[in-house]
């Protein structure tokens, strides 16, 4: 008979299974610096159940806390008896491009399907680690204008911008074919989280 885990092997077998770096990234555990404020209530609010809206895009900066708020997001909704994972946009592309292999265990088409009808889903750096940038942003509409239509939880993170500025032309943005379903404001939120970064600011 094997032993019983002790608490600390229960507890990484649960930051595991909900793709978190930490349970320590709570909503209590946000240091909320000035820029914060707004991305901190929009997925708090979220996280809670406080609203009728579903999909969220939050974009901003590097290092500002986009990732501790999708994971405090997660671990919110798993007190709450509900089970979500955050998963990154590099991992969701690399899963649909081994999919098309023919040897996968899940064909291509039907993971895709579950990406589009997962009843909660949460992507963490999209834009990001894709060397097929039009292939995955083309995925990714796929599946947002799916979750749209059916008014399922949502949300996505980005360092990217959610428009072309031609101040900075070589600086990559979510395409608007995509951020538009977030702007429905009858199903979704755009927030810029204006903070400054964490990783920084511990040197100051």
């Amino acid at each position: 008979m094997e032993p019983e885990p002790t608490v600390e092997q229960r507890r990484e077998e649960l930051r595991k299974s909900l793709c978190v770096s930490s349970l320590e990234n709570t909503f209590a555990n946000f240091k909320p610096v000035k820029g914060t404020e707004k991305a901190l209530a929009a997925f708090k609010a979220l996280a809670e159940g406080l609203t009728k809206w579903k999909m969220l895009i939050c974009y901003g900066g590097v290092g500002n806390g986009k990732s501790h708020l999708c994971e405090a997001t997660v671990i919110a909704l798993y007190k709450r008896g509900i089970f979500c994972r955050v998963l990154t946009m590099a991992r969701i592309m690399g899963s649909l491009k081994g999919a098309m292999n023919p040897d996968a265990i899940s064909p291509y088409h039907e993971l895709l399907e579950r990406y589009c009808r997962a009843e909660r889903l949460i992507i963490d750096d999209v834009g990001m680690g894709s060397s097929d940038t039009d292939w995955a942003f083309g995925q990714l509409e796929e599946i947002v204008v799916a979750r749209h239509r059916e008014h399922l939880f949502t949300i996505l993170s980005s360092n990217l911008d959610i428009k072309f500025n031609p101040e900075h032309p070589n600086i990559g943005f979510i395409p608007e074919r995509i951020v538009s379903r977030f702007q429905d404001p009858d199903v979704g939120r755009v927030v810029l989280n204006e903070g400054a970064d964490y990783r920084r600011l511990k040197g100051v």
